[in-house]
């Protein structure tokens, strides 16, 4: 499967999540400014990137790249091992994303037993209201 038809699926995922909680979504007709939907409710707009990211064998959590500056104000990233996606801030005042270019989403406990500096992909299912 080509990235581009991963990415499209991607980006049918998160869609169908934000309708199901009760957002209105938009796309651009043109992908080429780093926004794939757009998200509105009420007051609320929201301009999102999709990364689709499926993780590697034996691995326990995966690794989303930040591009800084970014005219999106979130990060969707599809989880299709848990049937959820989680919406990360595009915002490098972030405690997460000071200095760094990436976060890593753990899905399961690190073999090594590591907890500084993980991010639970629980804690990034919802879209903010």
């Amino acid at each position: 499967m080509t990235t581009i038809r991963k990415g499209r699926i991607g980006e049918l995922e998160v869609t169908q999540d934000l309708l199901k909680k009760g957002w209105n979504v938009y796309s651009p007709v043109v992908d080429d400014h780093g926004i794939d939907l757009v998200a509105e409710k009420g007051n609320i707009t929201h301009h999102i990137q999709v990364k689709t990211k499926r993780p590697s064998k034996g691995k326990t959590s995966i690794e989303v790249v930040i591009r800084i500056p970014s005219k999106a104000d979130y990060l969707a990233v599809p989880l299709a091992m848990h049937k959820c996606v989680c919406y990360i801030p595009v915002d490098v005042s972030v405690e997460s994303f000071k200095n760094k270019k990436s976060i890593a989403l753990a899905f399961k406990k690190s073999k090594n037993g590591q907890v500084v500096d993980r991010n639970w992909y629980e804690d990034y299912l919802e879209l903010p209201e």
